[in-house]
């Protein structure tokens, strides 16, 4: 998901952030339903004397949960690119910015590699003086070629 807000001056930010097809309190109505089901089940089994069901299906979960925490805590990074007169810089994390990187606008160049499969989209990157960093990594084709053109009109390509 793209946001651009750019001035006339050719100034503003973009906010890159992957697609999210279900927020953290859909996947909890997920696992709540799942742990119904397997409690339930569970019980019906310690009943009729096979008691180990109940201990595994709960570890089944924990780990169901664990992979869900991990896809959503990635689900939730976010990149914002910031362009004033002087200065790109790119701010990555997911609530706050945990690594800034700034490059001088006159020297910087945003650079397009072309994909190398067919399904795979083209990678977006920005350089300046010797340093390049990939733009939006989880971003899909569409996505990419819309930054490639919101890039055009804040940054000249190389």
């Amino acid at each position: 998901m793209i946001e651009s807000h750019i001035n006339e001056d050719h100034t503003g930010t973009i906010v890159l952030r992957p697609n999210q097809s279900w927020t953290w309190r859909y996947n909890l109505y997920l696992l709540y339903t799942l742990l119904t089901v397997s409690i339930i089940m569970g019980v019906f089994f310690i009943y009729v004397g096979a008691w180990v069901i109940l201990p595994f299906s709960l570890l089944e979960l924990s780990v169901l949960l664990a992979c869900m925490y991990y896809c959503l805590r990635r689900a939730q990074r976010q990149e914002v690119i910031r362009v004033t007169a002087e200065h790109v810089t790119i701010e990555q994390g997911r609530r706050e910015p945990e690594a800034t990187k700034q490059f001088i606008r006159f020297w910087a160049q945003f650079v397009v590699t072309p994909a190398r499969h067919p399904w795979s989209p083209c990678q977006v990157s920005i350089r300046s003086h010797g340093e390049e960093m990939e733009l939006g990594g989880f971003l899909n084709k569409e996505e990419k070629s819309q930054l490639v053109s919101e890039l055009r009109r804040v940054v000249p390509p190389v």
